[in-house]
């Protein structure tokens, strides 16, 4: 039976490690991935890929490498790091196999563009190696780009050549002067590196077939490759691609003995590294599509605002013809420069009748604009989507370096580009990550199997996971899969398409051939009961939980920074800021840091402002009203007039040794975080130290948590039976290992508490008690509370269990709890005066904070 070269590695790695007498030789069959790999590399190695770089050099230790493993193709997922792995190879050749010369290939001048940034421009933020220089047994090693070999190469250099497929065929078979040779390779060895592989493939695919014009073309590529990996016996040839069809016998047959490693789109998605795909089905006008499009992508950007994370999630309107795309271009922009509050306003009225069921996104969505200020939600899309922030990659000049550069770099903060608008020069070797919509536009019902083939491509690299920063932490993988959050919206890729049966139908196959899971919106429920005997109890039917009342802000609550919760003395720290370095290459490698401030004059803070359109002040007055100018804002005290930023720097280096454009950079960083905090904060409301009492039954009700079931479940799908446990209000107890563990200890209390209070009852809050600091706009839900009666008064207790990660980001919260039992100016406002509010710290999984909560409980409360 024929397998592919990667099984039969497994295989060989999984036999090794269940054979016990062979354990000492594990680590000879099975190598370990040589330290100055990752050490040079900018990104961490994920496991796939390590698992790709280790079967790699399997292969390479051989002693039949020259014969048997020179020719190797690593199948890997869109979006899964391919390239990552390219520039991993060329330090493991340089570093064991002494080989200097390397020849990168592929048949698109965008993609040679890319890569040359990604192997060889320290300061693009996509740059793969170590940005402080490539180094190999304590010695530096550069990497130098060639249009030739020389014939006596320098000592610790790596020659890189970056062409076109098309271009490298041309120079060799018509050779100038100076220029590349056979004849000049014979005596050298190199190794070639061909990206988006499957395009030199015509003359295997069609096997004996007659071929057309450009499958002729296509076909000397294929031999000039081959004849290249043939000159010397140590050359090689790797091959990358995310693209091969596995049903063709002859692509088969000539690869099975050479995919080294394969990790294909299913795998990628299971393994979470991608979105979620769920198509979106209508069918609707162009006109509908596309403002239902920019309303679900706002929707995305005002959810991530809303949790602290920076997003500018990108729309891609496809069309099948150049003209179609170009006048849906024009009408986009008429509509939304003509869009109403109260067009906007039917929209919801009428997106909320049609869009009934709970679980469907657009429910949400135009739930959540229900309660928004929709003249606020107008100039926010007006000042979104114009021509400035569309791209139309439809023009002839579309790939001129700007569009190529803002393409490229759709993820950074000072890119402005929200839509693009195009046909299909954008469906390989596109890298982006905040793309978030397909929007097929001014389409038919018939789908051929190329047109389906193309999308399910397209859909693929719309897939790649855009990582965020969350509660403290950046992932790379899915979160919320399996817990019930608005923020599922932000792992998710939205394909806009018709409701056609047969078109559907065509989709399905390409995506299913593609290896492309598309997400269902199927769960699994847990549900929570709360017991029908707590139901019937006095307490319940007549008692009350006290919230402490908001009241909305006003313009003279923002008087200044502070006001947005901006802190003016802002740190940054010298790792986060050196990835954006644009200034010279000399390395800063010390470890030891020192902190610094920055000098900062009026002139860089200017600059650093006409470079972000949200501080233009007719856009800025509407959120800082207390300024009545762009002098007032920058000189004044109680704005950037007071700004210190303090930068962490290695001790060898001072901010005077920084360059213009990297302190220009620093403070474009402050002005970011700046605006996530104005955003977020203005126009709130605020937290009183007046609390009133809400019925049981409003807000305490059964709950119910959605689990997916085309993903694996984890900690959070813990339930536990809890009938026979009176002083637990619900039937079931749903949560996290930490959850569990809190209630165990509350547990051990019980009888305790019984003895002392009349009535005991610890209550889950599922997100609908929520307390807001008082004279601010931050607000949380405790996840538990402990009602409590005895003879006097009447106790609602505050409790949190917390992460370990999350203990410095929400300290405010457990501040604000304990600060609930000392406030002077706290009131109550109920019939009596018999009710006690009382917060008590954090319970986590620290041994020393278990230590200090218990005995905060107990003094508090026993």
């Amino acid at each position: 039976m024929n397998e592919l070269l990667h099984s039969k590695i497994q295989q060989r790695f999984q036999q090794l490690f269940e054979l016990e007498s062979d354990y000492a030789n594990v680590s000879d069959i099975v190598p370990d991935i040589p330290s100055y790999i990752q050490d040079n590399l900018h990104h961490n190695l994920r496991p796939y890929q390590e698992g790709a770089i280790r079967q790699l050099i399997y292969t390479q230790r051989s002693d039949a490498a020259d014969m048997s493993y020179n020719h190797l193709l690593f199948h890997m997922a869109t979006g899964s790091g391919k390239t990552l792995v390219l520039a991993a190879t060329i330090l493991y050749l340089y570093g064991e196999h002494q080989q200097q010369n390397f020849i990168f290939f592929v048949n698109s001048d965008a993609i040679i563009k890319k890569t040359y940034d990604n192997l060889t421009n320290q300061v693009s933020p996509k740059y793969l190696f170590a940005r402080d220089g490539i180094e190999i047994d304590g010695e530096r090693v550069t990497i130098q780009i060639v249009d030739t070999f020389p014939a006596n190469p320098a000592v610790k250099t790596i020659y890189l050549k970056l062409t076109t497929i098309q271009k490298l065929h041309m120079d060799l078979t018509n050779p100038r002067e100076n220029g590349l040779t056979y004849e000049a390779l014979e005596e050298t060895s190199i190794v070639l590196l061909a990206d988006e592989a499957h395009h030199i493939n015509a003359l295997t695919r069609n096997d004996k077939k007659t071929l057309n014009k450009k499958e002729l073309q296509e076909k000397t590529w294929e031999h000039t490759v081959q004849r290249l990996l043939n000159l010397h016996p140590n050359n090689r040839l790797f091959e990358y691609t995310a693209t091969i069809d596995w049903t063709n016998d002859a692509l088969f047959h000539k690869y099975s003995d050479k995919v080294v490693y394969q990790y294909d789109l299913k795998r990628f998605m299971q393994d979470g590294y991608s979105k979620n795909v769920v198509l979106l089905r209508a069918n609707e006008e162009d006109s509908v599509k596309m403002i239902d499009a920019i309303l679900l992508s706002q929707y995305r950007k005002y959810i991530a605002n809303d949790h602290g994370i920076d997003l500018k999630p990108i729309i891609l309107f496809k069309s099948n013809k150049i003209a179609t795309s170009k006048e849906a271009n024009a009408a986009f922009f008429k509509m939304v420069a003509g869009l109403t509050v109260n067009q906007l306003e039917q929209i919801i009225q009428h997106g909320m009748a049609v869009h009934a069921s709970p679980g469907s996104i657009w429910h949400k969505m135009f739930q959540y604009y229900a309660g928004k200020e929709l003249p606020q939600v107008v100039r926010d899309l007006q000042w979104e989507f114009t021509e400035e922030t569309t791209i139309n990659a439809n023009s002839q000049d579309f790939l001129e370096e700007q569009n190529a550069l803002l393409l490229n770099t759709l993820e950074d903060t000072n890119n402005p580009i929200r839509t693009i608008f195009a046909v299909a020069k954008l469906n390989e070797g596109w890298d982006v990550l905040n793309l978030f919509d397909i929007v097929r536009i001014s389409e038919g019902a018939t789908g051929t199997k190329a047109t389906t083939d193309s999308e399910a491509q397209l859909i693929g690299r719309g897939a790649r996971y855009y990582p965020f920063e969350y509660e403290g932490e950046k992932t790379y993988t899915r979160r919320f899969d399996e817990k019930p959050s608005d923020l599922k919206v932000l792992e998710a890729l939205h394909y806009h398409t018709i409701n056609d049966n047969a078109y559907i139908k065509n989709l399905e196959k390409s995506l299913e051939a593609a290896r492309i899971e598309v997400k269902k919106d199927e769960y699994y429920r847990l549900q929570a009961k709360v017991k029908g005997k707590v139901k019937r109890a006095e307490w319940f039917q007549n008692g009350k939980i006290y919230i402490n009342k908001v009241v909305p802000t006003t313009e003279d609550d923002y008087q200044d920074l502070r006001d947005y919760n901006i802190s003016t003395d802002y740190e940054v720290d010298y790792e986060r800021m050196i990835e954006q370095r644009i200034g010279e290459k000399e390395t800063m490698t010390s470890k030891q840091t020192h902190e610094q401030a920055l000098p900062i004059d009026r002139r860089l803070i200017q600059k650093a402002i006409q470079r972000n359109k949200f501080y233009r002040f007719s856009h800025l007055k509407q959120y800082v009203p207390a300024i009545s100018s762009m002098k007032e804002f920058i000189e004044s005290k109680d704005f950037l007039g007071d700004l210190s930023i303090w930068v962490s720097l290695p001790v060898n280096v001072t901010t005077e040794d920084l360059s213009p454009c990297q302190k220009l950079k620093i403070v474009e960083r402050f002005l970011d975080y700046a605006v996530q905090h104005i955003r977020s904060n203005y126009m709130k409301v605020k937290g009183t130290p007046y609390f009133e009492g809400y019925s049981f039954s409003e807000l305490i009700d059964d709950y119910v948590v959605e689990l997916s079931k085309v993903t694996k479940a984890t900690d959070i799908t813990k339930t536990r039976n809890m009938k026979g446990q009176d002083w637990y209000i619900y039937d079931q107890a749903i949560g996290n290992h930490l959850e569990h563990d809190f209630i165990d200890l509350i547990q051990d209390y019980v009888e305790t508490l019984q003895e002392k209070y009349e009535d005991v009852y610890l209550i889950r809050n599922e997100r609908k008690v929520k307390i807001t600091e008082i004279d601010g706009t931050r607000g949380f839900m405790p996840d538990f509370l402990l009602y409590m009666k005895d003879e006097d008064y009447t106790y609602q207790v505050f409790l949190e269990p917390k992460g370990e990660h999350l203990l410095l980001k929400d300290q405010w919260k457990e501040e604000f709890l304990k600060s609930l039992n000392t406030r002077e100016d706290l009131e109550i406002l109920s019939e009596n005066e018999q009710v006690r509010l009382i917060g008590l710290r954090f319970y986590t999984n620290d041994a020393a904070r278990k230590v200090a909560f218990k005995k905060d409980f107990q003094d508090k409360l026993t």
